[in-house]
């Protein structure tokens, strides 16, 4: 179907590549994954084909600092040890600490593939029409509410008081939260806006909206190295929840334990 794709009206959170709001149509059927790729679902890849992540070669991976605003490389972090070296992750948390490699090896393994960004957003839309989230709303669901999504909200403001965070949101985690802890959109996919960034297929462009670029199926590829990720996270600024967010990291040689994905099946 066709989709309106990019930063919906009167919002003022939009950086210049989310914009303009443009039509896409999707010609190809494609199923999605209901959650972003669990622990359990990685340990069974890695021990059906002895896989080794990026993070696991190099004996490192990304977590914040809680003294400072920073992120930095640490040793011993990997997908089974996400946040703290000797730490084993919940199993159903989202996988994290891979690289958009690794991400595309186990959809592979699995018969799948990465959703392209326009599949991603399109999805993440499902029925609803210029919303800022996944959800018939335009805000976050506050503290007295029912929450929708793990963002930076009070929980992570009292361990990293320097972050950026919604001081007036309360999702019930600090930092990764088991997938599906929230209700999903109307599609019955969840974790669409939070929890973590989720690879896609697509390299990033800052003219892809704005540009001479494809509103059939668009599949950016270039050789800058870089793969957009989509969705938000519980680790930075909250306005990363909206729909339209954009953000883009190295292909290769880049993980944090903000970062993960889900796949996508063709028909």
């Amino acid at each position: 179907g066709a989709f309106l794709m990019g930063c919906v009206p009167n919002d003022r959170d939009c950086d210049s590549f989310e914009r303009p709001q443009h039509q896409v149509t999707i010609t190809r059927a494609f199923r999605l994954a209901s959650t972003e790729t669990t622990v359990a679902q990685f340990r069974r890849f890695v021990r059906a084909t002895g896989y080794q992540t990026a993070a696991e070669r190099e004996g490192r991976g990304r977590m914040a600092d809680t003294a400072a605003p920073d992120w930095e490389w640490r040793e011993g972090l990997y997908w089974q040890q996400p946040l703290h070296k000797g730490v084993d992750a919940d199993s159903m948390w989202p996988a994290v600490q891979v690289d958009a490699d690794d991400a595309f090896a186990f959809c592979v393994w699995d018969g799948a593939r990465l959703p392209t960004e326009a599949e991603w957003e399109h999805a993440a839309r499902g029925n609803l029409k210029n919303a800022r989230y996944p959800w018939n709303g335009e805000s976050l669901a506050h503290a007295n509410g029912t929450p929708r999504a793990n963002g930076a909200d009070v929980q992570l403001y009292r361990t990293m008081p320097m972050w950026a965070t919604a001081r007036d949101y309360d999702d019930g985690f600090a930092a990764l939260a088991p997938v599906a802890s929230y209700a999903p959109n109307d599609l019955g996919l969840f974790d669409m806006s939070g929890n973590v960034y989720e690879w896609t297929a697509d390299a990033f462009d800052s003219l892809a909206y704005s540009g001479p670029h494809p509103r059939v199926d668009p599949l950016v590829i270039n050789a800058s190295g870089t793969r957009i990720a989509r969705g938000g996270t519980w680790g930075y600024p909250p306005e990363h929840l909206r729909v339209s967010f954009r953000a883009y990291f190295s292909a290769s040689g880049f993980w944090t334990a903000t970062l993960g994905f889900r796949c996508a099946r063709d028909g």
